[in-house]
């Protein structure tokens, strides 16, 4: 499996589950800091970060 694979693959099971950081928030996928990411829409903090 490709490292491509691998980061979409994270990022696929991350998104539209619940934020840990606040209580309302779900994760998707975006851009953190210009690195792939998934955040959450609410409070805007990177449950994954890619480099």
């Amino acid at each position: 499996m490709s490292s491509t694979i691998d980061r979409d693959t994270l990022v696929d099971k991350l998104s539209g589950r619940d934020c840990h950081y606040c209580d309302d928030g779900t994760l998707s996928s975006g851009t953190y800091k210009d690195n792939t990411a998934v955040v959450c829409g609410d409070c805007d903090t990177p449950a994954l970060q890619l480099w």
